[in-house]
């Protein structure tokens, strides 16, 4: 069986793909510096280019159809790249949008992401679509009590993470994906590593494992 989690945005979704025991992890990101890029491809992350249209052109309805137009062209481009495991036995998990996700940013993410479901549903039944509140990810991370955020779910993937070049490449060099000088992770690893917990909760609340 194929087990995919999504960490879905707009700028930066990423995918952790379970398949054969071996963990894969790509990303299409958008706007981030050219030495995290250097950092997740030196760890085997797939890193896949994008060429979104940003002119929104001026108006409601202009901005309108640049959306609906931006969010066709992300969906297409994930799931062209997910065909090789789009087939056969597979499961795809999601984390849900944040309590309180209501504002016109909360609405704008969840019309994208709706979009892709509907262009995965193409290749993968819907009852094979399953969504989790980010606070039961963040249980099977082990990062639930009040307080703990990206930084703790980063910790957990490095202690009791899949044995991939991803996890030993963190830990054996943490200042690859560290900021030079404050010495923060950089931007997108949360949303790498919280695909991976995406999966972990897929084999846990199916009773995968």
């Amino acid at each position: 069986m194929t087990l995919i989690g999504f960490d879905f945005s707009i700028n930066k979704p990423a995918v952790c793909i379970l398949n054969d025991n071996k963990y894969t992890f790509i990303s299409w990101p958008y706007g981030i510096d050219i030495r995290a890029v250097n950092a997740f491809k030196e760890a085997g992350i797939t890193i896949i280019d994008r060429e979104d249209d940003k002119d929104k052109g001026e108006g409601i309805t202009s901005q309108m159809r640049h959306e609906i137009t931006n969010a066709q062209y992300l969906s297409n481009l994930i799931r062209e790249t997910l065909k090789p495991w789009l087939n056969g036995n597979i499961l795809l998990g999601f984390e849900g949008l944040s309590y309180g996700s209501r504002s016109d940013v909360g609405v704008q993410l969840g019309a994208y992401k709706y979009i892709l479901m509907d262009r995965l549903s193409e290749l993968v039944p819907i009852c094979n679509m399953f969504t989790y509140s980010p606070i039961t990810v963040k249980s099977v991370a082990g990062c639930a009590k009040k307080g703990m955020g990206k930084n703790e779910m980063i910790n957990a993937f490095i202690a009791n993470g899949p044995m991939c070049k991803f996890r030993i490449r963190l830990f054996e060099h943490p200042e690859k994906f560290q900021t030079p000088r404050a010495k923060n992770w950089i931007v997108h690893l949360d949303d790498l590593i919280d695909s991976y917990w995406v999966v972990r909760t897929l084999q846990e609340k199916e009773k995968l494992i």
